[in-house]
């Protein structure tokens, strides 16, 4: 059974989902399953494997999904016992404890260009943690980090190359070259964050064009642009500062509001 686990489980990382899995970590007494036990929690609340028995399943996988909410894995202890004697409603009569793993697949930041910007993005998003891929028909790798993955074709063809999932946030920086293109070839992917480098009026001007297209108002408000935080950035090393650290903050909302963390004395 853990192999199977542990099958399901990269099947879900390879899709971008957000996952935990329950271990049984120490047993006491008579209990369903034992020690090493292990079962799968998904965010919608679906589970894959047993550790055994309705009551322990079903508050495993309540604690399983606000640990997923939070972020942070944890331990949890039930008692086999009738809910009058404050157990969780079965009669084995002995005590299991349960590691929440909460567990996040790397982050993907796909950039759709390679000029400047397009570079400085692609090494500050990789020193926080992304696994970073590049789409441009004159990227080449020796002007991006190791490690960053560099698709040298235009965004209609290089973007059948990669897997966008929920955990993929996409920065179309192609310096005005094919922004619209670009966008149009991503606007319906399930990432979280789209972003489009582009003053107030180059935006204005392609959402007019996207929706003369036909597509809705409604999916164009979920792109980022001009992207970034306010921050006064200038060059693109700066640039790439307000890009990352707005993605940052998408990623951890609701908890991150943006704002400075200054106090009063």
């Amino acid at each position: 059974m853990h192999e199977e686990i542990l099958q399901k489980a990269n099947e879900l990382l390879a899709k971008g989902e957000t996952f935990a899995i329950a271990t049984i970590v120490r047993t006491e007494g008579s209990t369903p399953r034992k020690l090493g036990a292990k079962m799968i929690v998904l965010k919608d609340g679906s589970t894959f494997g047993t550790i055994g028995g309705d009551c322990v399943e079903s508050g495993t996988v309540a604690e399983a999904l606000e640990a997923i909410k939070e972020g942070k894995s944890r331990t949890v202890s039930m008692t086999l016992e009738e809910e009058e004697l404050g157990g969780v409603g079965m009669r084995c009569g002995g005590k299991v404890e349960v590691y929440i793993e909460v567990i996040n697949p790397t982050p993907k930041l796909l950039i759709l260009g390679s000029g400047h910007v397009g570079a400085q993005v692609a090494k500050l998003g990789q020193g926080v943690g992304f696994s970073v891929t590049v789409i441009d028909p004159s990227a080449k790798e020796e002007n991006f980090p190791k490690l960053v993955e560099v698709i040298p074709e235009f965004v209609d063809k290089g973007i059948s190359k990669v897997e966008i999932t929920p955990q993929t946030y996409i920065v179309i920086a192609t310096g005005h070259k094919y922004d619209e293109a670009a966008l149009k070839a991503v606007i319906d992917s399930k990432a979280t964050y789209i972003g489009m480098v582009a003053s107030r009026r180059k935006a204005a001007t392609i959402y007019r064009n996207l929706m003369d297209e036909g597509i809705s108002e409604e999916k164009l408000t979920r792109i980022h642009a001009p992207i970034g935080l306010d921050i006064g950035a200038e060059t693109p090393e700066e640039i790439a500062v307000s890009i990352i650290a707005e993605i940052l903050k998408e990623r951890r909302k609701p908890e991150a509001s943006g704002e400075s963390l200054k106090i009063s004395p």
